[in-house]
């Protein structure tokens, strides 16, 4: 089975280096990257998230915290081979309530230039992070220009990936971190209540799930993909 990863806002696809290394031989990671030096909007992007489905295998699809509405639109399409959709710590709609669309303009790469810094000072006094990680973290985003950043946060307050969540016909999961500020708990909620169906499991994470607790979601990946292998 191969399990196709889209990334988070960095779209680098290094961020899925620790649950890659804890994957059961089972499954076979196959990762997307977008550019990381022109900014694309969802729509521009899709194409490019869509070039990594297998060719004629079952395949599960991932879609982490940026990247799930992609994951869903690729899912309402019914691609040949497609098992199963994973949502992690991801969202349908801008998934802070206190940031109205009205306010996408004020989303400027200025922002994003001490991206790094910023997120090495909250996970120290916040304590959800390793050392290694924000090591990871810190490689990542040298490699996406402020302006890609800048842009992607913008899609993020406009999206709308509702009517793709309804269209999915295949199994789906999320996963979400138990004390993830970025992305609420009041989205995966309305994840369940639109598509009840959908499977839910928390771990003890921040927003970085796949990077915090690789091993916990990594059993929960392979749970899952070998179920709906087998549908």
């Amino acid at each position: 089975m191969k399990l196709v990863l889209l990334p988070g806002l960095d779209g680098t696809g290094i961020l899925f280096e620790p649950i890659i290394r804890v994957l059961p031989k089972e499954l076979t990671p196959v990762v997307q990257s977008y550019p990381g030096d022109v900014p694309l909007s969802y729509d521009e992007l899709l194409p490019i998230a869509q070039s990594a489905l297998p060719v004629s295998e079952p395949f599960v699809l991932l879609g982490e915290s940026f990247s799930g509405p992609l994951a869903l639109w690729i899912a309402a399409k019914n691609p040949p081979g497609l098992k199963g959709v994973i949502l992690c710590a991801s969202f349908v709609r801008n998934p802070v309530r206190f940031f109205p669309r009205a306010c996408r303009r004020l989303i400027q790469p200025f922002i994003f230039s001490s991206w790094p810094p910023w997120f090495r000072c909250r996970a120290l006094f916040v304590g959800y992070a390793s050392r290694a990680m924000f090591e990871l973290v810190e490689h990542a985003h040298r490699l996406v220009t402020a302006e890609v950043m800048a842009a992607r946060a913008r899609e993020i307050v406009m999206v709308d990936a509702e009517e793709a969540l309804s269209a999915c016909r295949v199994p789906l999961l999320y996963i979400a971190g138990a004390w993830d500020r970025l992305v609420p708990e009041h989205n995966r909620r309305r994840i369940k209540q639109l598509k009840p169906s959908v499977e839910l499991v928390v771990l003890p994470s921040s927003h970085m799930v796949l990077q915090n607790v690789p091993e916990a979601a990594a059993e929960v990946i392979a749970e899952f993909a070998a179920r709906v292998g087998t549908e």
